[in-house]
């Protein structure tokens, strides 16, 4: 196969091609690639650049030709690239991967003998799509599962040690190898929560959050989690101000802000974490249009690495987008930090120089009030409820029943939804039921009508794995809580849910 290119960037343009055993032709001008399409050539790939200047007859030629034509674009397509296009080009837009060009290539050469040019159009923007389709997925598939990984091997590698020190009777110093599984589970958590985020199925539950605890426990796993040749300087501000956000979306935030400064610094170099209560008036809010004014805690991250091109900058919060390699990034660590700062009512900058460094400064809404005295204590009313459990997942049902039993709860187990069924229709009395939303032979809707049915008024607790359930939201003394969720998110939750004694 011969192909002919017309591009400045030739030289960049060879090395993504180099999977394909075709031929290249490099035309220096559009002259020369008019003169070369004379000879027996199959394809041609041009840039919108070089099109510039040129009248209708001397591209027209290249629609007389027949040949299967690629025009590397740019988001927008001007003049006269757009008429190149509908004549029936295939337009890849920049930037684009090794696999899209060579997928669509491949797909335009390949196509029938007697295709026609209309017919070249379809089967290689077909072509095309299902590429950044696969592009799209194999970046995220790729990222997802690096983080899983490394989220696991923190896991799995400490209970390993602690199961070897528990066998060995040596039990100094495990609490640090609990709080790196602790941490580690965390963070998977958060990841799921992410991708829930972003596909607009998980709900953010903003809280006031106590900004000094949260960011000590993450500054030790950011230490822990740079290279040697990376340091860490922090410039805390922020007094003890609280912030309405979603606690285990800011920790993904922080995190993944921690994670993009270190990449940058293959070679080493400086992250410094600041944090400052800014207040915005309408007269100061000119950089930041899109705030309300009021209290704002600013985290801001800077880096000394290889920085971000403008080109690139303009994409980074965009889902996918990625400037690091296969495996090592899902392109969704920007998008979500973005997501999650307009979704808690803030904002997310970023400023970057190549060679020089990056900066990404998020802003929240500092909560008002008083702060909460926060308390592992039993709540009084809590004493001597009864809690009916439905749930069938022994790990699941252990965990709850701690909870319950901390809270002196008496805990009737029902594995089975019948044996829940036949023990709200009895006569027993109950405070409160707990129920998993996956049943077998029932649905979630099913057992919380007959509940209310039996017994009007009970409060119900459901634990559910996703948003999907909607209709549930709607009815009365109802909650949910979603998979996975901390011990401590479900102890508020059933306190807040246990009637009060007389």
């Amino acid at each position: 196969m011969r192909v002919l290119i017309c591009s400045d960037e030739a030289s960049l343009l060879l090395p993504l091609l180099a999977p394909l055993e075709f031929t290249f032709e490099l035309c220096d001008s559009f002259a020369m690639l008019l003169d070369a399409l004379a000879g027996n050539a199959d394809a041609v790939l041009i840039a919108e650049e070089v099109l510039a200047g040129q009248d209708e007859r001397a591209y027209g030629r290249l629609f007389q030709s027949s040949l299967p034509l690629i025009l590397l674009g740019a988001a927008t397509v001007q003049e006269p690239c757009a008429a190149l296009g509908g004549s029936g080009a295939v337009v890849l837009e920049r930037p684009f991967t090794s696999r899209s060009l060579c997928s669509c290539l491949t797909a335009l050469v390949n196509r029938s003998p007697g295709a026609v040019l209309e017919g070249h159009r379809s089967e290689g923007e077909l072509a095309l799509l299902q590429s950044q389709r696969m592009d799209a997925v194999g970046s995220l598939t790729s990222g997802i599962a690096h983080d899983f990984n490394n989220v696991l091997t923190g896991i799995i590698g400490a209970l390993d040690i602690m199961k070897r020190r528990v066998a060995n009777g040596r039990l100094e110093g495990i609490g640090r190898f609990i709080e790196a599984a602790s941490v580690s589970a965390d963070r998977a958590s958060a990841l799921t929560q992410r991708l829930l985020t972003f596909s607009h199925r998980q709900p953010l539950d903003a809280r006031p959050v106590d900004v000094d605890p949260l960011l000590e426990s993450l500054e030790l796993l950011i230490r822990r989690t740079i290279s040697k040749g990376i340091s860490l300087q922090v410039d805390y501000r922020h007094g003890t101000a609280r912030v309405l956000v979603d606690a285990r979306q800011l920790e993904s935030a922080i995190l993944n802000l921690a994670v993009n400064a270190r990449d940058a610094m293959p070679n080493g170099g400086q992250i410094r974490l600041h944090t400052a209560l800014i207040s915005l008036t309408r007269e100061e809010m000119t950089a930041l249009p899109d705030l309300l004014p009021g209290d704002y805690l600013l985290i801001a991250f800077s880096d000394t690495g290889y920085g971000i091109s403008s080109d690139a900058l303009e994409k980074v919060f965009d889902p996918f987008f990625t400037t690091k390699s296969i495996g090592q990034g899902s392109g969704l660590g920007l998008p979500m930090v973005h997501g999650f700062a307009r979704q808690s009512g803030g904002q997310v900058t970023i400023h970057s120089e190549p060679g020089i460094g990056t900066t990404v400064r998020l802003y929240l809404p500092v909560a008002a009030g008083e702060q909460d005295p926060v308390a592992n204590l039993v709540p009084e009313h809590a004493l001597g409820h009864r809690v009916l459990l439905v749930e069938s997942d022994s790990a699941v049902r252990l965990l709850v029943s701690e909870v319950l039993a901390q809270r002196r709860c008496e805990i009737v187990n029902a594995a089975e939804p019948q044996a829940a069924i036949e023990l709200l229709a009895s006569s027993a009395s109950f405070d409160l039921l707990v129920s998993d939303i996956n049943l077998p032979g029932i649905t979630a809707l099913q057992l919380v009508g007959l509940a209310q049915q039996c017994r009007p008024g009970l409060p119900v607790l459901l634990i559910a794995g996703d948003a999907d359930d909607e209709p549930l939201a709607s009815l009365p003394g109802l909650k949910r809580i979603n998979k996975p969720f901390s011990m401590r998110e479900l102890s508020e939750t059933i306190d807040d849910m246990l009637p009060s004694r007389p």
